[in-house]
């Protein structure tokens, strides 16, 4: 992963890493007090990394940035059609794609996937919800109550996306 421009020594790949953790924390926030993620930051977010990418990557950056946002966009667009993620968490995974290549995109995604398990297994243990979670097939109000257990996935997106940095920084696995 060290070859990832994101974890690169450039001005373009620092600049990026900054710009995606500061992003995420307004992510965050906003998700946590009103449950969306605004246009406006997604769409910021993307012409930012897509720009840098470029910039310090050129052309390669451009396939691999392209690559990464088949990948998040379409992995994204497939759970939100399934209704386990909002629009606005697909255009943060598509935005912040832009910063990637098709493999560090995988691994984002493995990550966002197993930091969203944990923190929504808490939520349903926290709310009391986690029988009504295993059992929601086979009855509706069962599976009604646990979808009151919904968590704000901004939070996922990032703690996602900061263990793939520290991963990356050799930090961690």
């Amino acid at each position: 992963m060290a070859d990832s421009f994101l974890l690169s020594e450039t001005l373009a790949g620092r600049s990026a890493l900054v710009i995606s953790v500061a992003a995420l924390g307004v992510a965050c926030v906003t998700d946590l007090r009103a449950r969306r993620i605004p246009n406006q930051l997604n769409g910021t977010l993307a012409l930012g990394l897509l720009a840098l990418h470029v910039h310090g990557a050129g052309l390669t950056g451009l396939l691999d940035a392209l690559i990464a946002l088949v990948i998040c966009f379409g992995v994204g667009l497939v759970m939100y059609l399934l209704g386990a993620l909002g629009a606005g968490d697909v255009k943060l995974m598509a935005a912040l794609s832009l910063a990637l290549d098709g493999t560090s995109a995988l691994n984002f995604l493995a990550r966002i996937a197993l930091a969203g398990g944990l923190l929504g297994v808490t939520r349903l243990i926290a709310d009391g919800n986690l029988r009504n979670a295993l059992f929601g097939l086979l009855s509706s109000a069962r599976r009604a109550e646990a979808e009151r257990s919904s968590v704000p996935y901004a939070i996922a997106i990032a703690a996602g996306w900061l263990w793939w940095v520290a991963a990356g920084m050799n930090w961690t696995t």
